[in-house]
């Protein structure tokens, strides 16, 4: 874990990343744990329109950003997310198209299979 400042939800959430990864032996787990504990300019940002363009090579999977969800860019098929941030407009457009969009905790609690799951960078 980084050294400097963050939010002390932040730190907590890298925490339990890191208890899921240990319990559960999933290499996933760690690997979102490392990549939330970059400095928040390096986080992923991550625009709708990459998300659809990737939902349509790989239907069914969870699309999982350490990092925001932007709201650039348009959808046209039902999305399920899973991340740190989000914009209200990219909510709006997810949830427009029957899409779910979750936080990293509740990704956790739901216990998705590893090959459900795609680390959008």
């Amino acid at each position: 874990m980084r050294k400097t400042m963050a939010k002390k939800s932040t730190k907590e959430l890298i925490v339990s990343l890191e208890k899921h990864g240990k319990k559960t032996k999933k290499k996933i787990w760690k690997s979102l744990a490392e990549r939330l504990a970059k400095p928040t300019r390096i986080r992923a940002k991550v625009n709708v329109d990459k998300l659809n363009k990737l939902a349509k090579k790989q239907k069914g999977k969870i699309f999982v950003v350490p990092g925001k969800v932007l709201a650039m860019g348009v959808i046209d098929m039902q999305l399920n997310v899973a991340c740190f941030e989000y914009s209200a407009k990219a909510k709006e457009k997810i949830e427009s198209q029957k899409g779910k969009i979750i936080s990293l905790t509740e990704l956790i609690e739901s216990k998705p299979k590893e090959s459900e799951m795609v680390i959008v960078q």
